[in-house]
């Protein structure tokens, strides 16, 4: 059995979501690791923990599944190409949006039939310097947002705007460290709320939407819809 679980999502969003995991040091089973291609075996080696490169080799390798009953292409066959900024896409043929994104044990794969999709999961550590890491990176609006909050209120809340940000922008295939700044996530109980920065460079933020997922306790996770 594939350690893949789908998602509860809305019907009709046109959005499947899978919550891949939880990887340990023991490895990637044979038939899955045998999918990859040489480069994503390659990739996978290079990584110094066990823990992580399972995770990485076992996420493409459930990728490559996923992507496969969608388009019927052999899970070896399935080839991909990359955007402006490192985004993959499928290769010569027609299929699904798609992103990924592992952290910790846990991995998230997005697929969307219409929109161009972005998923994020981070594991939150609690280091201590949120605050200073969002005068940095976040908008003054969540800086001030977050300077509100008790401690364990702005763990998950600087977590859950930052795994929104990277959604955001993956959807875009826009550059993630340029852009941070574009807008801020207000975060509401239905919904995260994208509001762009007035000299934002990124027009097609206005029809971007975002919500949150439920990953294991411990994790922040998001989708967004470009």
């Amino acid at each position: 059995m594939l350690p893949l679980k789908r998602l509860t999502l809305p019907s009709g969003a046109g959005v499947a979501l899978w919550l891949a995991g939880p990887a340990g040091p023991g490895g990637v089973p044979e038939p899955l690791w045998n999918s990859l291609s040489d480069g994503e075996r390659d990739r996978a080696n290079r990584f110094l923990h066990a823990r992580d490169r399972t995770l990485f080799a076992l996420t493409r390798a459930l990728l490559r599944t996923l992507l496969s009953e969608a388009t019927s292409v052999p899970v070896n066959k399935i080839a991909f190409a990359e955007g402006a900024y490192g985004k993959p896409c499928l290769a010569g043929t027609g299929g699904p949006h798609f992103n990924v994104s592992h952290s910790g044990s846990w991995a998230l794969i997005g697929l969307s039939d219409r929109r161009p999709i972005g998923v994020d999961i981070e594991a939150m550590h609690r280091a201590g310097g949120e605050l200073e890491l969002a005068r940095s990176f976040f908008s003054d609006a969540e800086y001030r947002a977050l300077a509100s909050l008790e401690n364990g209120m702005l763990l998950q809340s600087f977590y859950k705007i930052w795994t929104c940000k990277e959604a955001v922008l993956k959807a875009l295939g826009a550059g993630i460290s340029e852009h941070l700044k574009d807008f801020s996530v207000e975060l509401t109980r239905e919904r995260y709320a994208i509001h762009p920065d007035p000299n934002c460079v990124l027009p097609s933020l206005a029809s971007v939407v975002a919500h949150s997922v439920e990953v294991p306790s411990g994790y922040a996770g998001c989708y967004a819809l470009a």
